[in-house]
C-alpha cells in the first residue's frame, strides 16, 4: 500500500538521491507517457529512432543535481505540466541537434516533425489520463486484495462490464445472482475506484481535495 503522504514530488526526491526502489517507480510510471508523446512527435521523422534516448534524457534532466527537479515551486500546479516541460525541452534540444546529422542521413527530413504545440499538448495530456486511470485501477486491486473477497469481486465487474463490455443483466446472469443485486455492487465498485483515482490525482497534483476532484474532471474530458 503506498504512503497516503508520498507526492510524485517525493518520489522523485527520493530518486534523485539514487534510491533504486524510487527510480524503479518513476520509470513505471512516466515512461509509458513519455514514450506516446516522443512517437507522436516523431512519428514521421528520423528522430523516432531515438525515442528511447529521449525518454532516457528526460529521467536524466529530472533526476541530475541542478536538473529541471532543483529549479521547479512543487507549490505551484502538478507535476504534469512539469514532466511535460522537462519532455518538450528534450525533445527540441534534440531536434536543434539533428540538421548536423542530416547530411547523411536520407531518412524523412525534420521538416516532417510536427510543430503544433496545441496538439502535441493534447496527445501528453490523453498519455497521462491514460496512465493515471490504470494507476487508478491498480491501486483499487491493491486494496481489494487485503478488504476480501467482495472488494475482489467488484474490481471483476469492473473489468467485465468495461474491458469487455458487459452488461449489468449479463453480468448478473452469468454470475446467477439478481440484477438489481449486481447494480448495487456496481455503484460501490464504482466509487471504490472513484477513491483511488482522486488518491492518484492527489498523488500527482498539490492542492486540496476539491482541487483533485477537478482535475478528476479535467482528465476524464481529456479521453472524452
Amino acid at each position: 500500500m503506498p504512503d497516503p503522504q508520498a507526492t510524485c514530488w517525493t518520489l522523485i526526491q527520493a530518486a534523485a538521491g539514487g534510491a533504486p526502489r524510487q527510480r524503479e517507480e518513476f520509470a513505471r510510471r512516466y515512461a509509458p507517457v513519455l514514450r506516446a508523446y516522443l512517437a507522436a512527435r516523431w512519428r514521421n521523422s528520423p528522430l523516432r529512432q531515438d525515442l528511447d534516448d529521449a525518454v532516457q534524457d528526460v529521467f536524466v534532466e529530472c533526476l541530475r543535481p541542478g536538473g529541471a527537479l532543483d529549479r521547479v515551486d512543487a507549490t505551484q500546479g502538478g507535476f504534469r505540466a512539469f514532466l511535460y516541460g522537462v519532455a518538450r525541452n528534450v525533445a527540441l534540444r534534440r531536434e536543434a541537434r539533428r540538421p548536423r546529422e542530416q547530411a547523411t542521413d536520407s531518412a524523412v527530413p525534420l521538416e516532417a516533425v510536427p510543430d503544433d504545440h496545441t496538439s502535441l499538448s493534447r496527445v501528453f495530456d490523453r498519455a497521462w489520463a491514460r496512465a493515471v486511470l490504470r494507476e487508478a485501477a491498480r491501486l483499487q486491486e491493491e486494496r481489494a486484495g487485503a478488504a476480501g473477497e467482495g472488494a475482489r469481486r467488484r474490481v471483476e465487474l469492473l473489468r467485465l462490464r468495461f474491458h469487455e463490455n458487459l452488461p449489468i443483466r449479463d453480468i448478473a446472469r452469468r454470475w446467477g445472482i439478481e440484477a438489481a443485486v449486481l447494480h448495487h455492487e456496481y455503484a460501490k465498485a464504482r466509487e471504490e475506484f472513484r477513491g483511488a483515482l482522486l488518491d492518484v490525482v492527489a498523488f500527482h497534483h498539490t492542492g486540496d481535495r476539491a482541487a483533485a476532484e477537478e482535475e478528476c474532471r479535467k482528465l476524464l474530458a481529456m479521453l472524452g
